[in-house]
């Protein structure tokens, strides 16, 4: 197949996260096995227009915003071959179909509606919650839609009742696994630093356990500044900002790590729980949509309600407390990792896509 990408950053853009490897890790898959994947993105400062990645041909123009305006001119230069299209809402979709016949497939990792709020001024997130609630199920009424959670298909439903969303998974690296623990209580985060993670959550949790309890926070974003002044004030002597970090060394950490906190304020799915998970430690995270999804409450983690920094101190402090609990839940979480997978992933993704373009006219 000729399958197409829009998606607003591809995983060298400094910003890039989980909505990246989502697709990267599956459309490498997709072509090892002999399909031609090619990927529309927005431009990067210092990085080359065209690069070709794991077998992906990457396309970028049009910047941040830009992207967008720049779709249709994208898609007449790189995609007018395409079989069918995926277009990655985050937060704003393409628009594809106002542009293309060809089958569209849009993916949707969670809605935005309260993220808006929190990371936009008014009238940017004004426009923002009118494209994604009011544009958005007008344009795609009739295009399938995939989501990475229950909970963000539930979402979906709630503003485009008669859709028919398919939920696929995150999957993880097969090379993640189990190490040596910290000889003392560590805590690990790992994700972008922004304010709807609610990193204060967790810094304030810790001042509330022990401020010389290590913390590492693995990963950047606009947050970063006023979380460094928060610890400061807070006196978290043994808080460390790694900022990004090499797949090794992010491994090393989430095993070293007896718990991995997640404070999201909501997520589609959380990948980094799982990969905790992977590497044998336990997730506590905010009981909202996509967390309370990859964490089996009780069994691979614990959920707390979202913001309560007293409960989130107080699940901490109590599973550092108690190591044959840990060590349960531990195990529990390995397995229940082990059934994530990019190859699974991509398998049903790519039937998905060879099943719309096989029922699209002509």
């Amino acid at each position: 197949m000729n399958i197409g990408i829009f998606n607003w950053r591809d995983v060298e853009h400094p910003q890039g996260g989980g909505a990246e490897a989502y697709l990267h890790e599956q459309g490498r898959l997709w072509v090892k096995q002999g399909h031609r994947v090619t990927w529309c993105t927005a431009s990067v400062p210092g990085r080359p227009g065209h690069v070709c990645l794991d077998g992906i041909d990457i396309h970028r123009a049009g910047g941040r915003a830009g992207i967008y305006a720049a779709a249709p001119l994208l898609h007449r230069r790189h995609l007018r071959d395409a079989d069918v299209i995926i277009d990655a809402e985050n937060g704003i979709p393409f628009f594809t179909p106002l542009f293309t016949r060809q089958p569209v497939v849009l993916l949707i990792h969670h809605i935005h509606t309260q993220v808006w709020r929190r990371e936009l001024p008014p009238a940017m997130a004004a426009i923002g919650h009118f494209l994604e609630s009011r544009a958005m199920p007008r344009c795609y009424r009739h295009r399938p839609i995939v989501a990475v959670s229950e909970s963000s298909r539930h979402d979906v439903l709630e503003l485009m009742p008669a859709a028919t969303v398919t939920v696929i998974h995150n999957g993880i690296s097969a090379d993640l696994a189990p190490g040596p623990k910290a000889p003392r209580p560590e805590l690990v985060f790992v994700g972008r630093l922004k304010k709807y993670k609610s990193i204060e959550v967790l810094l304030r949790a810790v001042a509330q356990v022990d401020r010389t309890l290590p913390l590492h926070l693995v990963g950047r974003g606009d947050d970063e500044a006023r979380l460094r002044g928060l610890a400061a004030e807070l006196g978290l002597t043994q808080t460390v900002f790694h900022g990004f970090v090499t797949d090794a060394e992010k491994q090393r950490l989430l095993q070293q790590a007896w718990v991995a906190v997640n404070p999201s304020f909501m997520e589609g799915w959380s990948i980094t729980n799982i990969e905790a998970n992977a590497c044998g430690t336990l997730v506590i995270g905010s009981d909202v949509p996509g967390i309370r999804d990859s964490i089996q409450h009780a069994r691979t983690g614990l959920l707390v309600p979202y913001g309560d920094v007293t409960a989130f101190a107080d699940a901490i402090r109590g599973v550092l407390a108690d190591a044959p609990r840990r060590t349960a839940m531990e195990q529990a979480a390995r397995a229940w990792s082990q059934q994530f997978t990019w190859a699974r992933a991509a398998d049903r993704f790519l039937a998905l896509l060879k099943d719309v373009a096989a029922q699209a006219p002509g």
